[in-house]
């Protein structure tokens, strides 16, 4: 009876834990992990608190222990690692143990510790669910006919253990104390040692040089050592990769653009006193730093890098001023790095077309990269078999790079191959494209709403990206994030009546009732969806006199055609249009979507995301935003 599997898988292990703890030969941080895989098998994670879910065999007709016996056994194994719950509630099938406040904490300081192995498990889950994705595709195609797969990363356990990984990076980003040491230049190259503390603890250290051109930081030792210095580094805003160097050992290098990448007061600090003290420095005769190298440098350390993670996928953050166009994109060149991206977005729950665009760029282009010693005579095989530079291809000597349109591709690589120059060996033929991922205002805005719901790393994204926009381009482009963001933030709070002023103030008017109903063929119907689908709006507002009047908005999908290469896509972009006559008109609308003006007005994406923060409408925008008529691309002929 001791050895059915919810005694021996529960109780074994956790009794193994607290004799080899007692013994000495259980780290902490490995105490906690024995929690935090706790966590993830039967537990919930969230925002500010972390609960294990302990339940019992009570199926069993006559069980040895009930749900009391095992969370009493729980309470116990925790208390001999050392770590001490917040409560404890009773439940009919489970009890639970949370961990909050300084609980929470104290669990959470361990498992920093721990993140090299949390980091670890990640990878090696994501690796496996792309691979079993893939095979589950190819089998569900092959039985079913339908191309449908199964992704991993879409399971609790996943989500929970990127969860973790977030709360124990923030963990460290709020508490870790970065400490410099004095500048050296007694070796070759000026350098500071710059140390990472928790409390009293150092947990990791590496060393900043200065090159006489660039910065460029560097540690070498054990393993253990090197992959917690890259967790801090991760848990900062870095980015690191730990390599074996023989002779040197396990090695983390950071060059300049990684070392601005870490974005920690502490850090930062460190970096500019040791780059003051390099300008200032005049033990040689000469600064170790010129003023225009340090103005440079400075200005790239305030700066910062203008990247943002989100589920694994580094996105470049741009501002256009003129148009006030916040832009948020990544660019692979490969067809595997864009697949994987988007189904790390698609396992997040962004849709492709909606949250997050996908876009060929320079597709009509190859590169045929040669190497140095067969360069002279691929160049020379070109001009002999007449295809000519500038209309057949480009040469690019400093690289040794031969650009070429598509439909020219195959003809000069037989040319090539025909002089006796080997594909693989002598050179490489590479498209030259790159794609395009960007996500879209309705994107950010979906991850606004996972952050309100909790979501730790939507959280960190938003709150990076403004902190990207505001360092790098100022308040204007923070304030266009908020705007853009806002709809999200007040989606469906938003009641009624609402009291409408006019520009001097006055009270004018009220918002007395919001109606909507879907429209199809010109008539009113149930549900509808497609580009023959409309959603019409109706407005009931009230004068001081007491006298209602009302006025209609029709949103329907408008049909944009837009040639790429050899192609036509036809995409659909909703709006609506509404005739203004008066000024208290005028004043309603802009009330409630924030535009308006006399004559004719074109309404937008942005206003009918004003509408949707209105309890009345939020559903049936949403229902009809669902039925959205999905893109079409159509090959051009080709006429002669």
């Amino acid at each position: 009876m001791l050895f059915l599997p919810k005694y021996f898988h529960v109780l074994s292990p956790l009794a193994y834990a607290v004799e080899t703890h007692r013994r000495g030969e259980l780290s902490r941080e490995e105490a906690a992990l024995a929690v935090i895989f706790a966590v993830l098998y039967d537990g919930s994670v969230y925002r500010d608190e972390i609960l294990l879910a302990v339940g019992g065999p009570e199926k069993e007709e006559e069980p040895l222990m009930t749900h009391d016996h095992f969370t009493a056994f729980w309470l116990w194994t925790l208390r001999e690692l050392g770590f001490k719950p917040s409560s404890v509630r009773r439940g009919s099938n489970a009890h639970r143990i949370f961990f909050r406040g300084a609980e929470l904490n104290e669990l959470l300081k361990a498992v920093t510790l721990a993140l090299p192995t949390l980091h670890k498990l990640r990878d090696a889950l994501a690796e496996f669910a792309d691979a079993f994705k893939a095979v589950s595709g190819e089998a569900i195609k092959r039985k079913f006919g339908i191309g449908l797969a199964y992704d991993v990363r879409n399971e609790s356990f996943s989500k929970k253990l990127e969860e973790i990984i977030t709360m124990a990076e923030d963990y460290v980003y709020r508490n870790v104390t970065v400490e410099r040491g004095p500048l050296d230049t007694s070796g070759r190259l000026p350098k500071i040692v710059i140390s990472f503390k928790l409390g009293d603890e150092e947990v990791a250290h590496i060393t900043v040089y200065w090159r006489g051109d660039e910065l460029y930081a560097q540690y070498g030792g054990s393993r253990e050592s090197a992959e917690r210095l890259a967790s801090v580094i991760r848990a900062l805003g870095g980015d690191a990769e730990v390599k074996y160097v023989k002779g040197a050992g396990w090695v983390v290098k950071l060059t300049t653009d990684g070392i601005i990448t870490i974005r920690h007061d502490g850090w930062l600090k460190a970096l500019r006193e040791f780059i003051d003290e390099l300008h200032d420095d005049k033990r040689h005769g000469k600064k170790l730093i010129s003023d225009e190298r340090y103005e440079k440098l400075i200005k790239n350390i305030e700066a910062g890098p203008n990247i943002v993670k989100f589920s694994g996928v580094k996105f470049s953050v741009y501002y256009e001023t003129r148009m006030k166009n916040i832009m948020v994109e990544y660019q692979p060149r490969n067809d595997n790095a864009k697949n994987a991206a988007v189904d790390a977005l698609k396992a997040r729950g962004l849709k492709e077309g909606v949250h997050f665009t996908v876009n060929t760029v320079g597709a009509g282009r190859y590169e045929i990269r040669v190497t140095k010693e067969a360069y002279a005579k691929a160049v020379e095989t070109l001009a002999q078999v007449g295809l000519k530079e500038g209309e057949h291809y480009a040469v690019y000597d400093r690289w040794r790079i031969i650009s070429v349109k598509a439909e020219h591709k195959d003809a000069i690589v037989n040319a090539l191959k025909a002089a006796g120059l080997e594909e693989g060996k002598d050179f490489a033929v590479k498209w030259g494209g790159y794609y395009d991922i960007r996500i879209t205002y309705d994107g950010l805005r979906e991850i606004q709403r996972m952050a309100l719901n909790g979501d730790l790393e939507a959280e960190r994204f938003i709150r990076e990206l403004e902190d990207v926009l505001r360092r790098r381009y100022g308040d204007d482009a923070a304030k266009k994030l908020i705007e853009v963001l806002t709809p999200a933030r007040e989606e469906g709070t938003a009641e009624l009546p609402l009291t409408v002023y006019d520009e001097r103030g006055n009270l004018i008017a009220r918002v007395v009732d919001l109606k909507y109903e879907f429209v199809e063929n010109g008539q009113p119907v149930s549900h509808c969806a497609g580009r023959d689908c409309r959603l019409r709006v109706v407005v009931e507002y009230e004068l001081p006199s007491g006298e209602r009047r009302e006025f209609k908005m029709e949103w329907y999908w408008a049909e944009k055609r837009k040639k790429k290469d050899n192609t036509t896509v036809t995409y659909y972009y909703e709006t609506a249009l509404t005739t203004v006559k008066d000024e208290v008109k005028a004043a309603v609308l802009k009330a409630l979507t924030g535009k308006a003006k006399r004559g004719q007005v074109r309404l937008l994406a942005d206003q009918l995301d004003a509408l949707r923060r209105f309890k009345a409408l939020k559903d049936a925008i949403d229902k009809w935003r669902g039925g959205k008529p999905q893109s079409r691309q159509l090959q051009n002929q080709t006429t002669f």
